[in-house]
């Protein structure tokens, strides 16, 4: 039996379709190298990909390209079975799991598994690995918490949150003598780790991260996600489409990190808060340290965030 992607496009498909053809359009301006080091997906993770593109794809085959890889098949099935929590029968098979969580949402979060073994996998000598992904998760809770409060897709929000980044680790490895002078010399003058790069290279590692993302036929979105996620001001200025959807992800990438990416962001999330009445930034950090607390299972958790922002809020205030 064949299930198809839609065979018609929505209106939100073909928003996506135009974003992404304009987002890789502007990334022939960035100059990048020739001997870019990224993480490498899994085999089996870059066929899912290339088959679930198409506007029509055969799940049972999908299935058994899930099956050939034991840690993306329980994976799956963790996922499939902790949102199914309650109901009768577990699931157990990979088709099964696609069926119940449907193809487009089971393939971004064997992305994100797929990221993040290939990530802690990867040597580095200026990231903290495991650090670095838990800093991603809280982005990704941050922004998934975010487009909840505004009714944009939490789906999206949680892994453009997750992936933002997945470029760093690679780049720092590969560049490790000027990112160590960003941290000594830029950072502390409050220069935005994106403008540094774009000076620095001609590049900047949300381009690296969309231009990765395109060769591994990533969706839509989730490419332009990467893209933007430095870039508020598109997603505020806005005034209809799906570009505004990127926000949340936008808003996560102003949360701190071992490379002080933003130096000011907490303030900017204060801003923020100070001109929206929904927003509320003490709830969702406290929401966010929670679901993060249970997520590491014990790992080394970044700084908790509410008491960073509480700290900060009392420095204005003094």
């Amino acid at each position: 039996m064949i299930s198809t992607g839609p065979n018609g496009h929505s209106s939100s498909d073909l928003e996506w379709r135009k974003i992404r053809y304009d987002a890789i359009t502007s990334l022939k301006s960035f100059n990048l190298p020739d001997d870019l080091q990224t993480p490498s997906l899994p085999s089996a993770l870059t066929k899912f990909l290339d088959v679930s593109s198409g506007a029509e794809y055969d799940i049972a085959t999908l299935g058994r390209i899930v099956e050939v890889d034991p840690g993306m098949t329980m994976d799956l099935l963790k996922w499939v079975n902790v949102a199914a929590a309650g109901t009768e029968r577990p699931i157990k098979s990979a088709t099964a799991a696609l069926i119940r969580m449907g193809v487009p949402k089971a393939r971004n979060y064997l992305i994100a598994a797929g990221m993040r073994g290939a990530t802690l996998a990867y040597e580095s000598r200026l990231v903290n690995h495991r650090n670095f992904w838990n800093e991603s998760l809280r982005r990704a809770i941050f922004a998934q918490q975010t487009a909840k409060v505004w009714n944009f897709d939490a789906d999206l929000a949680f892994i453009g949150g997750l992936l933002q980044d997945f470029a760093l680790p690679g780049l720092t490895n590969q560049f490790d003598t000027q990112y160590v002078e960003f941290l000594k010399d830029a950072a502390p003058d409050g220069v935005l780790l994106t403008d540094w790069e774009r000076n620095t290279f001609g590049w900047d590692h949300a381009a690296v991260g969309a231009y990765v993302a395109h060769q591994w036929n990533m969706p839509e979105d989730l490419l332009c996600a990467i893209l933007f996620h430095h870039r508020m001001d598109l997603t505020l200025q806005a005034t209809g489409g799906d570009l505004p959807q990127l926000f949340p992800v936008a808003l996560a990438g102003l949360l701190p990190d071992q490379l002080q990416q933003v130096p000011d962001g907490i303030q900017r999330l204060l801003d923020a808060d100070a001109k929206s009445s929904v927003f509320r930034l003490g709830e969702l950090c406290d929401a966010v340290d929670s679901q993060l607390a249970i997520l590491v299972e014990g790992d080394d958790a970044p700084l908790r965030l509410a008491p960073a922002v509480q700290n900060a809020r009392e420095i204005v205030s003094a």
